[in-house]
């Protein structure tokens, strides 16, 4: 399908069943609740949020497939490309594409982190292998600066200007400063690439920028209230979207907070809370949660109206 770097895309989450392996139905209940969200622009797919360092590439395929053959008709879907290799990751955006993904988010490899800032040709030939390879619109994965793997706003205009294809970037840099920068030469420069925030614990201070979209993990699981938002934000009604802020803020705060690497993990756990999945299994080296971290993902979801206090039952 068409694809265009805007509005709401949450990230899926991946269920994994009692002996981690893909859970299959697990996940396409999982897209048909994501789907059946009024607003949303797309799903993406074997991106953090679906713990694709823990995938094989064959897995990524099968959760493409699956993915395809229950929302595919209806909505597009952005494939994440994480590889340390860039002919790999040429090779695997030309099974994504063949596989019927709509757009590619290409994520920078962890050798970046040793130094890439300062080689910014190694960027630009990492996404040049890739486009050479897919005809599929590329969104850029802004990391933050401080691990390495982040890209200077030099770089990120470089990348606009060399590689065409490229539609928009998923901005996790985390720094309030570049973040408007980015939007304002970017988005809104001589040649446009969408920002799509990806700053869920801090989204109204980052919409109000003008940011064309959300691409965030969080929308696994509070997608409803990140289009109420979006809208909110985009009719220029600031009170309404205080009030659904602070709704918002109730969960993202469980969820965003130290440490970070357990952000998706507590997003299953809600899930299970809801309703919606029969385990909140990870694959190691992430762990399950504690009793008393799962008890206060419940408050959460319960203080932004998704869970009734007295049965804890999801809220319709």
């Amino acid at each position: 399908m068409r694809f265009e770097a805007k509005g709401v895309i949450p990230a899926a989450l991946l269920p994994w069943t009692a002996d981690l392996e893909l859970d299959a139905q697990g996940l396409r209940g999982h897209l048909k609740d994501l789907a059946a969200v009024d607003g949303i622009t797309a799903i993406c797919i074997n991106g953090h949020a679906s713990e694709v360092t823990s995938c094989t590439e064959a897995e990524q395929i099968e959760v493409l497939d699956i993915s395809r053959k229950e929302v595919g008709g209806g909505l597009p879907l952005v494939c994440g490309v994480n590889s340390e290799s860039s002919l790999t990751a040429a090779r695997l955006a030309r099974r994504f594409q063949d596989g019927g993904a709509s757009a590619l988010l290409v994520f920078p490899p962890s050798v970046f982190g040793k130094g890439a800032q300062m080689r910014p040709e190694m960027v630009v030939e990492h996404f040049s292998r890739i486009a050479a390879a897919s005809d599929l619109p590329l969104i850029i994965f802004q990391y933050p600066l401080g691990g390495g793997q982040g890209y200077s706003l030099d770089t990120l205009q470089r990348l606009a200007e060399e590689v065409p294809s490229i539609v928009g970037l998923k901005d996790y840099c985390g720094d309030p400063v570049l973040h408007e920068n980015v939007v304002r030469y970017l988005q809104n420069g001589p040649r446009k690439v969408n920002v799509l925030s990806s700053h869920s614990s801090w989204l109204l201070q980052s919409l109000a920028l003008g940011c064309a979209g959300i691409l965030s993990g969080a929308g696994s699981t509070i997608a409803p209230l990140q289009v109420a938002l979006f809208k909110a934000m985009s009719d220029g009604n600031l009170s309404a979207a205080r009030e659904i802020n602070e709704r918002m803020n109730a969960v993202t705060r469980v969820f965003y907070r130290p440490p970070f690497i357990d952000q998706h993990n507590r997003m299953k756990e809600a899930q299970v809370l809801l309703g919606h999945f029969q385990n909140a299994a990870v694959r190691p080296p992430l762990m399950k949660l504690t009793d008393r971290e799962i008890a206060s993902i419940e408050q959460g979801l319960i203080g932004a109206g998704m869970l009734d206090r007295k049965s804890a039952k999801a809220v319709a």
